[in-house]
């Protein structure tokens, strides 16, 4: 017995010549116009703490997404004229443009295997549609092809689904579809419109739930709901008030990232909340919501 205390130095001796460390703090990436009239991509902590700006430029940066190994980050951006997407290495540097030619680009969402990115493409100013591509920009493929405005795809956790929202079934209104990775299949999982607008669908990490944004009866606000896969037993997960939106789940799915938007006070924030709805606080207030001002969780546990 007398030994054990011997033996544990030197464990902690070794640990530490054999360069272990502690784990790395969960961080997020999201859009912020705190800088001026444009929008730059800030990396923070979970509490909104040691924002660092990682665009840093007088141009719209919108629409950030992780690569699943954290290194790459993707984002829409207007500094080449119009929003095209982009990526860059997670410290803001070596940017580079990999989509051309279209009207509007935005919303990309990495495969959980790093080997796609899907995202919106706006093509005739009538027509937005998903398509998926090389992380390079090569072998682009329309996945929905329909003449109505079919936006925010979300990846499954095993990359063989697509959640995304559209309003085909109804020009009035956005809905939740899900369907298979290469555009078959299309289901509607939420079947009623969304009013508002945009319902930025987001998939747990579990693969069990997806969240979206769905407005109130008389068009005044937006809750957070999720819904299984199936469009089966949905729930309420906001029960705050004003606009919730832009949802994103934590890596170990036990908390949400949200923008919230104060229609009396006309403030926007960003809020953290537990996964089942509970202790929304805000973390960070902003201007106002806009559309891409998505947060997202860098990759890890």
């Amino acid at each position: 017995m007398g030994r054990l205390p011997v033996f544990l130095g030197l464990c902690s001796s070794l640990a530490i010549l054999l360069g272990a460390t502690t784990p790395e703090q969960p961080k997020l990436i999201y859009t912020s116009n705190r800088t001026g009239s444009s929008n730059d991509i800030f990396l923070i902590n979970p509490d909104g703490s040691e924002p660092k700006n990682l665009t840093n430029s007088d141009y719209d940066n919108t629409y950030p997404a992780w690569s699943p190994d954290g290194k790459k980050i993707a984002f829409a951006s207007s500094r080449a004229g119009n929003p095209a997407i982009h990526v860059m290495d997670a410290d803001g540097s070596n940017v580079k443009q990999i989509t051309r030619d279209s009207i509007r680009d935005g919303a990309p969402a990495w495969s959980p295997d790093g080997k796609r990115i899907a995202f919106s493409r706006l093509i005739d100013g009538s027509n937005l549609d998903i398509f998926v591509m090389n992380p390079d920009g090569t072998a682009l493929v329309n996945l929905t092809n329909d003449p109505a405005y079919d936006m925010s795809p979300a990846w499954s956790p095993d990359g063989k689904k697509l959640a995304f929202s559209s309003n085909r079934a109804s020009p009035n209104g956005f809905r939740t579809y899900v369907m298979d990775a290469d555009g078959k299949n299309v289901r509607d999982i939420s079947k009623q419109d969304c009013g508002l607008g945009y319902m930025y669908p987001a998939w747990s990490p579990d693969g069990k739930s997806i969240l979206f944004g769905e407005s109130s009866a008389n068009g005044g606000g937006m809750e957070i709901f999720a819904v299984d896969p199936s469009g089966e037993h949905k729930r309420q997960i906001t029960k705050i008030g004003g606009v919730n939106t832009h949802a994103a789940w934590s890596p170990d799915g036990k908390r949400i990232a949200f923008q919230h938007f104060d229609q009396v006070q006309a403030f926007g924030s960003l809020y953290m909340m537990d996964a089942n709805g509970a202790n929304p606080v805000e973390i960070l207030k902003e201007e106002g919501l806009f559309d891409g001002g998505r947060p997202a969780w860098k990759p890890g546990k």
